[in-house]
């Protein structure tokens, strides 16, 4: 299976910081290790604070996966699963 890079965004309803501690959690960690996933990347807009971008790496469909048995426990976190907007990158 080819590796894909998924760039997401997505709008939080709390502070940014609430959300790190949540997403660098142990519990985070363990759920992505479930499905092979590898964060490279996240942050914040730099002009609207309620607008988040996470960038992983996975083989392909696993983030999909992964969002399906975890969206409940993600939407829990002050995410607004409605905001998602992702793109697949992959290198040939």
């Amino acid at each position: 299976m080819r590796l894909e890079t998924t760039v997401v965004t997505f709008r939080i309803k709390g502070t940014f910081t609430e959300w790190t501690d949540i997403f660098d959690s142990d519990e985070a960690n363990k759920r992505h290790a479930e499905y092979e996933i590898k964060p490279l990347y996240r942050g914040v807009d730099k002009t609207d604070s309620q607008k988040v971008i996470v960038i992983h790496q996975h083989k392909e469909g696993d983030l999909d996966k992964f969002l399906e048995a975890n969206g409940d426990w993600i939407s829990t976190h002050n995410v607004d699963m409605s905001s998602f907007n992702q793109s697949v990158w992959i290198a040939e």
